[in-house]
């Protein structure tokens, strides 16, 4: 069983159809359902810290879960002149906080069974990005825990990956970058392939790094961006 936070669109819905196509039971857990049927739904608004902690509790009783996929984020833009405090607090509470509370809950699981896969979704922003002073710190942050948790937990043959996207076009990314305008135009320029990415192509690496190919990877983040992300990826 998988467990995919914010499953139930954009990015997070297309992981759970890929995974549930390869075999894998999944769950959302999300606040809405997701379309597809065969998916399960734990409703949960991650956002509510006893709502989310009653829900990982609930987690951490199954025996049956073999990955976990932090997908669920929110990025509210902010220039760092302009600073508030509490749009901090929430960007950084359910884009890191709350990631690693769910996987401290489902981790015990991993290791009693002694195999497991955990990967965060975390963002090409992470190499910086005007106004997101609280985005690009957390999604930074659930690189970094990838890279803390696979030396932690590699001995119980557990693989722990961060996924960092470039522009992907899901139905929030098309509001904010409509076709035909000039910032969806500049953001183009900037990718290698010439296209944006799509929610299959996260998707696609999410169930490569679940599958037996993948299990000697870890403590990596994985930039699917196209290409975008050249020029500026640490050597």
């Amino acid at each position: 069983m998988v467990v995919v936070t914010g499953g139930s669109r954009g990015i997070g819905a297309a992981i759970c159809e890929s995974l549930a196509a390869k075999g894998y039971g999944v769950i959302s857990l999300s606040r809405t359902k997701p379309a597809l049927s065969d998916i399960l739904h734990l409703g949960c608004d991650l956002t509510d810290v006893n709502d989310r902690r009653a829900k990982f509790k609930q987690l951490a009783e199954r025996d049956d879960i073999f990955g976990l996929v932090n997908n669920a984020g929110i990025a509210t833009p902010n220039l760092i002149e302009d600073f508030d405090n509490e749009i901090y607090k929430k960007v950084m509470d359910l884009n890191a906080t709350a990631v690693a509370e769910l996987t401290a809950a489902v981790v015990p699981v991993l290791i009693k069974n002694k195999q497991g896969r955990v990967v965060n979704i975390s963002s090409e922003l992470i190499l910086g990005f005007a106004t997101r002073t609280a985005y690009s710190a957390s999604k930074a942050a659930v690189s970094s825990f990838a890279r803390t948790w696979a030396l932690e937990l590699g001995k119980y043959n557990i693989c722990c990956n961060a996924i960092a996207p470039g522009p992907v076009e899901t139905e929030l990314f098309l509001q904010n970058n409509p076709p035909g305008s000039k910032v969806r135009k500049k953001k183009l320029e900037k990718i290698p392939l010439k296209r944006f990415g799509r929610p299959s192509d996260v998707a696609g690496m999410v169930a490569f790094l679940m599958s037996d190919e993948a299990t000697f990877i870890t403590g990596q983040t994985l930039y699917v961006c196209g290409g975008s992300s050249l020029g500026s990826v640490p050597v």
